[in-house]
């Protein structure tokens, strides 16, 4: 119970910590003649949670390890242990009553009842407060309470956090679903939603189309070449010094985001770090709008759709995440924290018939713009899902994506934290060298779906 109870308190201490990759090393000592020396032989498995579902979606239970082949880069590896984990599965595992016998004089002695045992499994709900809109809040609320509604299990525990400027802990760990539907109603995860910078994104790129709607009024642009390329003059140089500025805006935006990037990705590391030290299967359901991992990408998109130069989106000072984004995922992978990600926009729908060009100022020339807008705008949106769908594609999870059940796709990630196998290698390559090594879990049936982490990091010692 105490330590239960300490485990929740240390969960959400937001700090860098140290860690060791969750590889079972195992060291066993053999004495030689010399009492003195030691001879230490290490031996690093490799754990694979593994989920095995028919094409339908349904869990296939009752495989054996013989069913199953791990390959790393290719070659076959020897399973050196294999258990499953089902839900009410420990009640196979109830002693059988004790056959009638001979009264004795004492009572036979009961067997020890373990009191709040440590919980089988971990779900953190993660909502992303800095990339989301309020207005699709109400589905992931709709969506989560659905799902604590109908949760009813005595050996998991929960939490969730919304993830924004700063991470807010909604509802620390608990096993009690009711905790959790009331932490889903309460007042402060609508403000920590109200609070989202999806606003003020929306408005940068209001405040960009602006401008450039005012800029092609003046100057030259959709489709001709930019000022800095064509000959000077009064005209030009009013223009130049026009784009110029749009150019500093812009790149100022991007550098602003970048800062407000990397501290999320540094939040959410510090999640997974903290998730992972928890006992059992371990969950990370993140629901968010996507995000570019090259901050400001969106608004230079735009520019070059106005200039028609794809060039300009090379002058983007915005940083690229993806190293921040890889630690992620590799610490994920090695302490087997799956994720499911989820795209809170629900149904996505282009931009076509339906664009209002009222909305933007300078229609005449927004309708020559169009079709390039148009095209930077719904390439914007595919690439925002980018990261999510890594983060799931890594860790054996899974992404949904363009529907608005989002309630599905949690009571997937609940239950695929219930009915899965934990298979366990010594990987035949011993070499430290620190390089990625890709795992592919087969079985017989070929008409089974299987989902296990993609791969992970040798060390380097």
């Amino acid at each position: 119970m105490t330590g239960v109870h300490r485990s929740a308190r240390q969960f959400w201490m937001f700090h860098a910590a140290i860690f060791s990759l969750a590889w079972g090393t195992i060291a066993s000592a053999q004495q030689t003649a010399v009492p003195s020396a030691t001879i230490k032989v290490e031996v690093r498995q490799v754990l694979v949670p593994v989920v095995v579902t028919d094409k339908k979606g349904h869990h296939v239970t009752g495989l054996r390890a013989r069913d199953f082949q791990v390959l790393e880069d290719g070659v076959a590896q020897r399973v050196v242990a294999f258990s499953t984990e089902a839900e009410g599965a420990a009640q196979l595992f109830q002693p059988e009553p004790a056959a009638a016998g001979p009264p004795s004089a004492l009572p036979s002695p009961k067997p020890p009842v373990e009191v709040n045992p440590a919980p089988r499994r971990t779900y953190l709900l993660c909502v992303d407060t800095l990339n989301s809109a309020f207005t699709n809040f109400s589905s992931v609320r709709s969506a989560l309470q659905s799902l604590f509604k109908q949760e009813r299990s005595s050996d998991s525990q929960y939490a969730i956090v919304a993830l924004g400027r700063r991470p807010l802990i909604v509802q620390n760990l608990t096993r009690d679903p009711a905790a959790v539907l009331a932490a889903i109603n309460s007042k402060g995860l609508t403000r920590a939603i109200q609070q989202s910078e999806s606003t003020n994104l929306a408005q940068q790129e209001r405040e960009l189309t602006t401008m450039l709607a005012d800029y092609c009024q003046r100057c030259s642009c959709a489709g001709t070449a930019l000022p800095s390329s064509r000959t000077s003059g009064g005209t030009d140089q009013v223009c130049m010094g026009k784009w110029a500025r749009i150019e500093m805006w812009a790149g100022a935006a991007a550098q602003e985001r970048t800062a407000l990037l990397r501290s999320f990705l540094r939040d959410l590391r510090a999640l997974v770090e903290q998730v992972a030290r928890q006992p059992g299967k371990r969950t990370l359901v993140f629901v968010s709008d996507g995000f570019n991992l090259r901050p400001g990408r969106d608004l230079f998109g735009i520019m070059a759709a106005y200039s028609r130069d794809q060039g300009v989106q090379l002058k983007n000072p915005g940083d690229y995440m993806g190293p921040e984004m890889h630690e992620i995922v590799r610490l994920a992978t090695a302490r087997d924290v799956t994720f499911y990600t989820l795209d809170s926009r629900g149904l996505y729908t282009p931009m076509g018939a339906g664009f209002d060009a009222s909305e933007e100022p300078q229609i005449t020339r927004l309708i020559v713009l169009l079709p390039e807008i148009q095209q930077q705008k719904e390439t914007m949106a595919l690439e925002n899902q980018d990261a999510l769908a890594e983060l799931a594609a890594a860790t054996g999870g899974v992404f949904v994506r363009n529907t608005n059940d989002l309630a599905q796709g949690m009571r997937q990630a609940l239950a695929d934290g219930r009915e899965y196998y934990l298979l366990a290698y010594v990987p035949s390559n011993r070499a430290a060298d620190g390089k990625f090594r890709e795992i592919k879990v087969e079985v017989r049936e070929k008409n089974l779906l299987v989902r296990a982490k993609r791969g992970y990091w040798a060390p380097t010692t």
